[in-house]
């Protein structure tokens, strides 16, 4: 039903329009009442609230009873056939989508057999490569620097006699 709505929302949206020219198409105002209720529909759908759905549906069967008797009776005969679909596929249309629940199956337990146990292999290791480690480059220590001599001769101690 989801699919079939928009397009005759649109439909009924051309027809209507057209209508102002012709009688035998849907008038304006009739043409507007069953497009509200057509996306009235749709929402409601989404939300499985079936008695709304149910509910614009009786409003366009009455839309479509009111239409003016200058209009071509095969349009009126389309729009119940219209409606009608919408009806009988409420139930199943407007409720969420189930997913199949998975039956559980057997799977067959496979039983190991004995498999003969490999002696390994020996592999070889490769020799390590010597890798040269550069010397080291002497470096120039600076020689010390020398200092000028104190101007002041060094203090000598002096002793004290002792006291008897």
């Amino acid at each position: 039903m989801r699919r079939v709505l928009p397009l005759v929302a649109g439909a009924l949206a051309c027809l209507a329009g057209c209508g102002q020219s012709n009688p035998e198409l849907i008038p304006q105002s009739n043409a507007d009442a069953m497009v509200q209720a057509a996306d009235a529909i749709q929402t409601a759908c989404e939300a499985e609230d079936r008695s709304t759905v149910r509910r614009q549906i009786r409003l366009i069967q009455r839309e479509i009873e009111g239409l003016p008797s200058a209009t071509d009776a095969k349009l009126r005969e389309n729009l119940a056939a219209w409606a009608k679909q919408i009806e009988d596929g409420v139930s199943d249309d407007c409720r969420a989508e189930e997913t199949p629940t998975p039956t559980p199956t057997e799977t067959a337990t496979v039983e190991p057999t004995e498999t003969p146990t490999e002696t390994p292999t020996e592999t070889s290791t490769p020799e390590p490569t010597e890798t040269a480690t550069p010397e080291p480059t002497e470096t120039a220590t600076p020689a010390p620097t020398e200092t000028a001599a104190p101007t002041e001769p060094p203090v000598e101690p002096t002793t004290t006699p002792e006291v008897p």
